[in-house]
């Protein structure tokens, strides 16, 4: 037998209105609809939306949430009204986000999938705490599919004057209805589209049609099996090319550290917008491997910045 838990959406208007623009109400329920199914993916929980006959004071848009296990369903809601009612911190700068300790990184990624799976076993249990509550909604809102249908709801409704706030609640629970105010709605809506340069290193690539003229011309290679189009921004490298210091042939291949420009779409899937190879580290024809001078001097760079790191 399916189980069903209702969600109310309110938006409150100016005058008392029970009306609102249908272009954006809709808009804002093709957004609103949209994070829900991938907050319960993030979850893992199979549910269908239905829509009942919305309500007046303001305007209140009710949806059923439709599954199997209704315990699923309330925690559903209750990370939904979380994630959709919290005000978020202020973002963070795309300069911070570029001097942010990789490891530091690679922890919080850690600990936020970590957050997410104690809650689906907790939420197998039947006995989910607040506390995880709180730290598997924050760390589900970082996906940023979520991030971005949520970011597009409230831009939606910054510029349009007749709504003054939106309340979001189970049905059940409509008596302590979670209020976000207008003045509030800037916060949720994201400030940029483009993600932190993704840094690997050591990344190979082979070789397929180099520059060999002077000129911002991009270069052809194969990275992780996909043809690309990279800009070299290793001088060093280019001038020894155009002084034929190296030659290239079938098969040849560079170690490089590759530079990935990203950014997200207007639903939250991550394009890549170039690639930038700052430094070649070695050039190989298939038998041989040499190392660039600017290699060397990198690799030293890196060497001496941890052993400066292991004394402190």
């Amino acid at each position: 037998m399916e189980s069903v838990e209702k969600l109310e959406l309110h938006y409150h208007l100016k005058d008392q209105s029970h009306s609102m623009d249908a272009l954006i109400r809709n808009r804002c329920e093709a957004e609103a609809l949209a994070a829900f199914l991938e907050i319960a993916k993030s979850l893992g929980i199979t549910v269908s939306i239905e829509t009942s006959a919305y309500t007046e004071g303001g305007l209140r848009e009710i949806w059923d949430f439709i599954g199997k296990n209704n315990n699923q369903l309330t925690l559903l809601l209750a990370i939904v009204v979380l994630i959709f009612s919290r005000v978020p911190v202020a973002p963070v700068s795309d300069a911070q986000m570029d001097n942010l300790n990789k490891e530091i990184a690679k922890l919080t990624l850690e600990e936020k999938r970590l957050a997410i799976e104690k809650l689906k076993q907790e939420l197998k249990e039947n006995n989910v705490s607040k506390e995880t509550l709180n730290t598997g909604a924050a760390a589900i809102q970082e996906n940023v599919k979520i991030a971005v249908r949520r970011s597009n709801f409230y831009k939606n409704l910054v510029e349009y004057g007749k709504v003054t706030g939106v309340g979001i609640s189970p049905v059940i629970e409509r008596d302590i209805e979670n209020y976000v105010d207008k003045s509030e709605f800037h916060k949720f809506v994201l400030s940029t589209n483009n993600l932190p340069v993704e840094i690997v290193e050591p990344a190979t690539i082979e070789i397929v049609a180099p520059v060999l003229k002077e000129g911002n011309y991009q270069w052809k290679g194969i990275y992780q099996g996909e043809l690309i189009s990279f800009s070299m921004a290793d001088d060093e490298f280019k001038f020894s090319v155009l002084a034929r210091q190296v030659s290239f042939q079938h098969g040849s291949v560079i170690e490089c550290v590759l530079k990935i420009n990203r950014r997200f779409d207007a639903v939250g899937d991550i394009v890549i917008t170039g690639y930038s190879v700052s430094v070649v580290l070695s050039v190989s024809d298939g038998e041989n491997k040499n190392e660039t001078l600017q290699g060397a001097r990198h690799k030293a760079y890196k060497k001496f910045l941890k052993d400066q790191g292991e004394l402190f």
